[in-house]
Formats: structure tokens, C-alpha cells, sequence
């Protein structure tokens, strides 16, 4: 009898596995709704899950199909099981193919990531934009920035960089890529910088900064496995932007920003956010970054210095190395998140110091425009990827216009 448990024993350990997996779908799929605290979840969820959308329970969703797809994705990322799976076919693709099995990243040479995004906006360039919708941009930032100086405050417009123009030979093997037969596209930003300049407006391309700077560091200005300026590159940006603001009448609130930095040799943060898209059990995270120190005390500020910051992610690194700045500031950050397939307002304010995302804070547009009263200084960024069609240029010029 026991021999005969024995030899069945595999097939008892396989049903009760079957059987498990199929209460805890069931469990999961019932309280995630009003109880998602309650479900069962692997112990390493995965990065960059968009969020799903209810099951449409109607009859011309049921007959298109739609009702069983929705369920049907909903079951499958219900089960605990579900990560794992993911990562294990993912890590597959990645050690014997050198494939991404992440729809939006792309494994370039030597082993850069880079998001598909960024690429086809590169590869695509050529042509400037129409002169009209130039001069209507540049002449919304040249308001704001009329507008900021006349309430008493420093304005910088921030251009933050692409990493294929920062260096397009990371681009993969063998892509077809028609900017890179044309010289003009990797003057992308030249017709911008002219408009911004015409209209006086104080601005600053961190594409050319980049450019200008990466030969006088040992390590790159972005990290292998990200889709940001690593510390060292939003370092280089934050010094400038403290000189141009140091050319204004209301000077730099932070004082001039000078820094020491070290090598590292292990990602961490926002050096390695493709790399946790990539949702891989062994992630490799082992390549250059750094780490961004003060450089001398910091000084004696009569108050604490309050800046405005209204842009994209890029501005995130910029916050945390403002908190090494001579006189560190209190940071209120309006951005732009993609959140189920629509842009999301966010704001966030970081106390003196901090480098941790800070307390959420009311996004409402009404609200900008005290913000910008309170301000000491202005950053507004877009990024090269879309330049001249964010929304931020407009809720900032509202918000300008709102102070006055």
C-alpha cells in the first residue's frame, strides 16, 4: 500500500499544484476589484504592467469577442504563477537570443537598451516643422518666461536629450535608420534653438550640453540601462542652469551649483528602469554610473529656496541632484505620467534634502498659478522625443497668465 502511495505520489503533487493554481485564480479574480490587498501575488511583481481595464459584461462585447478577451487576460494575470512565467520566457529570449521580450525596448550594441519610441522619433527626423507652428511655441515660452521674469523670478527653458542623438551607434546592427543618412536630423533642435533665441528667452539644450561635455568624463551620460540622463549628465545640466539663471536680475536662488562625483559599477534607481522593464530573474545591472556629492559646505540661505519645475520624467534626476545644491530647495514638480492609455496630470513636492519622490499634492491646473507665485525660479522641460507638442507649455502659460 505504501509503495503503491508512493509510485502515485508525483501524480497527487501535480493535481493538488493544478488545483491550487486554479482556487488561487478563482480567489484572486474575486476580490481584486474591491480587495486587491487580499490577493495572492509572487514575491517579485513585474514592471511596466499596463493597467487593466474592467470586463465590459455587455451583449455587443460579448458577441465581438471583447468580454472573453478581457477575461481571459484578466484570469492570466491573476494567477501567482504569472510573473514567473513571464520572466522565465523573457529571460530565454535574453540569454540565448539577445532579444527584449518587452515590447517597447530594444536591445542595441553592446548591450544598450533603448526605448523603441525614442528610436523611431530619431530615425524619422528630417524635415524642420512648419515655421508657423515654430513661431507660435517659441512665442508661448517667450511669454512665459516675460512673464516670469516680471513677477520677480529666474526662468530657464530645459530641452532634456534623446539617447539615440546623444549617440547613434548604440542604435542595433543592421537598423534601417534613414536620419542617419541625412546630416540635417541631427540638427534637429537647430530650428528651435534659433526661435527660442530670437525671442530672447532664456534656454538650454541638453542635447548639445551632452554632447559638448561627454568627452571630458570617463563614463557616459546615460546609463547603459536606462532611459534617462544618469546623475552625472542632470548634474552638468542643473550647473548651467544655475549660471543662466545667475545672469538674471532675480539671480540663482539655489547659489552657483558645483559638484564632485564618483564611478559606480552597479545600477540603481532610474539608471536601470528599462532594465526592470525587461522583467528578467537575473537583470544586468553592472555597468557605469554615478553618484553626485556637493562640492564644498553649504552655504548660510536666508530662506529656503523654492523652485517650480514643470515638465516630463527627465526633471526626476534633476531633483535629486538640486538636493546637493549650495542652498537646497523645496522642489514643486508638475508632471505628466501615461497612466491606462491617457496622460495623467501629477504633482509632487520634495522637502530640502530629500531625493525620494516627496508628498503628493493636488494636480489641479487652477493651483498652478500659486505655485508659480510661490516660486523663486521656473524650469519648464520637454523633451527632444516631442518637442513643441507636450502639454505642458500650455498649462504653464495659463498658469503664467492666471498670476498675473
Amino acid at each position: 500500500m505504501n509503495a503503491r502511495l508512493l509510485a502515485r505520489a508525483p501524480i497527487f503533487a501535480c493535481a493538488a499544484l493544478i488545483g491550487f493554481l486554479f482556487l488561487a485564480n478563482l480567489w484572486n479574480f474575486a476580490v481584486e476589484r474591491d480587495w486587491p490587498k487580499l490577493r495572492i501575488r509572487s514575491a517579485e511583481p513585474l514592471n511596466g504592467l499596463s493597467a487593466e481595464k474592467p470586463i465590459p459584461w455587455t451583449l455587443d462585447a460579448f458577441l465581438s469577442g471583447e468580454t472573453q478577451h478581457a477575461v481571459s487576460t484578466h484570469l492570466d494575470r491573476a494567477s501567482p504563477l504569472f510573473p514567473m512565467s513571464v520572466r522565465l520566457k523573457n529571460q530565454f529570449l535574453y540569454s540565448f537570443f539577445g532579444v527584449s521580450g518587452a515590447p517597447n525596448v530594444v536591445i542595441g550594441r553592446d548591450g544598450e537598451l533603448i526605448s523603441s519610441e525614442y528610436i523611431k522619433e530619431f530615425c524619422a527626423r528630417g524635415a524642420p516643422p512648419p515655421q508657423d507652428k515654430l513661431d507660435a511655441w517659441a512665442g508661448d515660452i517667450g511669454e512665459i518666461g516675460a512673464t516670469t521674469a516680471a513677477l520677480g523670478k529666474s526662468f530657464v527653458y530645459l530641452i532634456s536629450p534623446s539617447k539615440p542623438a546623444y549617440d547613434p551607434s548604440w542604435l542595433p546592427a543592421g537598423m534601417r535608420c534613414p536620419a542617419l543618412a541625412q546630416p540635417q536630423a541631427a540638427e534637429k533642435l537647430a530650428p528651435y534653438r534659433a526661435a527660442l533665441a530670437a525671442r530672447n528667452v532664456p534656454f538650454l539644450d541638453g542635447q548639445a550640453l551632452l554632447h559638448n561635455e561627454r568627452a571630458h568624463y570617463p563614463i557616459d551620460l546615460f546609463p547603459k540601462g536606462g532611459i534617462h540622463w544618469n546623475l552625472l549628465g542632470s548634474a552638468i545640466a542643473l550647473r548651467e542652469i544655475t549660471h543662466i539663471w545667475a545672469a538674471q536680475p532675480a539671480g540663482s536662488p539655489v547659489g552657483d551649483f558645483a559638484f564632485d562625483w564618483r564611478e559606480r559599477d552597479v545600477a540603481v534607481g532610474t539608471d536601470k528602469d528599462l532594465v526592470e522593464l525587461l522583467n528578467l530573474f537575473w537583470p544586468p545591472v553592472r555597468y557605469p554610473t554615478a553618484s553626485i556629492e556637493r562640492q564644498g559646505p553649504p552655504q548660510t540661505c536666508t530662506k529656503t529656496p523654492r523652485l517650480l519645475l514643470v515638465g516630463t520624467s527627465f526633471l526626476r534626476e534633476l531633483i535629486v541632484v538640486a538636493s546637493q545644491a549650495p542652498c537646497p530647495p523645496t522642489i514643486d514638480y508638475w508632471f505628466h505620467v501615461q497612466a491606462e492609455g491617457h496622460s495623467e496630470l501629477t504633482r509632487f513636492i520634495t522637502k530640502p534634502g530629500e531625493i525620494g519622490n516627496g508628498e503628493r499634492a493636488p494636480a489641479d491646473l487652477a493651483l498652478l498659478a500659486q505655485s508659480l507665485k510661490e516660486a523663486d525660479a521656473v524650469v519648464l522641460e520637454e523633451i527632444a522625443l516631442n518637442l513643441s507638442t507636450t502639454r505642458q507649455v500650455g498649462n504653464l502659460l495659463a498658469g503664467t497668465r492666471a498670476a498675473r
